[in-house]
């Protein structure tokens, strides 16, 4: 049998084991090494462009190039995608965030149709993203199943994903905003262009108000009725002057003719004294 003095020291043995094994365990990870390069920018942290003076109405598209999320599509300039027709830039703080995928971007989605009724041509959706990020948004939002559908109900909205990568397009807008931990990310916002030029601009400081579809579809409903009601106004009023022009012809018309009508009787009456005047003078006495 081992004594007691001896299993108290291989007690102490395991204890200091399982000491120095946990240290080990819970020892914080070394910081990789980096290279002076990769260190500089590290320290520096990514630098985005700096804002623009945020967009207005009556503002034109900036003229920066943007990239689309589609490999088949040509790359642009905001000025030219923009500047013809009516379309809407809708900004979004980043792909797959919950607000902007379950309610902001779903709100366009669902109303397509009653934009393009109040004369939208396109709908554009923009993050601070690298293209592949937005195309993988563009597939988990199944966005080809609402231009599959649009199409076959004879619409022309066809919504696409525009990848903002580095901020420069968001910048230009003066919609750019440095999120810390997250990096640089639009505002949200939305902004109406019609012809290249900014015809309504709403920016959000959380949930989507001013930049839902909602929002947009009631300013241009407003506008629409406002102009047929000003078109109907102006109708209205060139009808009642036509009818009144009309109406003085007419009157002037009628007077002409009593006057003619005078000068007739006269001209008779005239005629007649004349004749009887001559009658007298021709007849003898007897």
């Amino acid at each position: 049998r081992r004594s007691f003095a001896a299993t108290m020291v291989m007690a102490k043995v395991v204890l200091a084991l399982l000491v120095m094994g946990s240290a080990a365990a819970f020892k914080p990870m070394a910081t990789p090494r980096l290279s002076r390069r990769t260190a500089a920018l590290y320290m520096a942290g990514v630098a985005y462009p700096e804002n623009a003076e945020r967009i207005k109405v009556g503002d034109a598209a900036p003229a920066v190039g943007l990239t689309k999320a589609e490999d088949d599509v040509d790359d642009t300039t905001v000025s030219g995608l923009f500047g013809k027709g009516t379309s809407v830039l809708v900004n979004v703080p980043g792909a797959f965030t919950p607000t902007c995928s379950n309610t902001h971007v779903t709100g366009y989605l669902e109303n397509l149709a009653g934009l393009e009724a109040e004369g939208v041509d396109n709908v554009y959706i923009m993050a601070v993203n690298d293209r592949f990020v937005m195309k993988a948004w563009d597939d988990s939002l199944e966005l080809d199943s609402f231009r599959n559908a649009m199409r076959q109900s004879k619409n022309k909205i066809q919504p696409e994903l525009i990848a903002d990568g580095a901020g420069t397009i968001s910048a230009s807008m003066g919609l750019l905003v440095d999120k810390g931990d997250m990096g640089g990310r639009a505002i949200r916002s939305a902004v109406v262009f019609k012809d290249g030029v900014a015809k309504y601009v709403g920016v959000d400081a959380g949930q989507p108000e001013a930049s839902s579809a909602e929002t947009i579809m009631g300013m241009l409903k407003k506008e629409r009725e406002d102009a047929e009601a000003a078109k109907a106004a102006a109708e209205a009023e060139a009808k009642a002057a036509a009818e009144a022009a009309a109406a003085e012809a007419k009157a002037a018309e009628v007077l002409e003719g009593e006057v003619d009508q005078k000068q007739a009787l006269i001209g008779i009456a005239v005629a007649a004294a004349a004749a009887y005047a001559a009658y007298g003078q021709s007849v003898t006495p007897m």
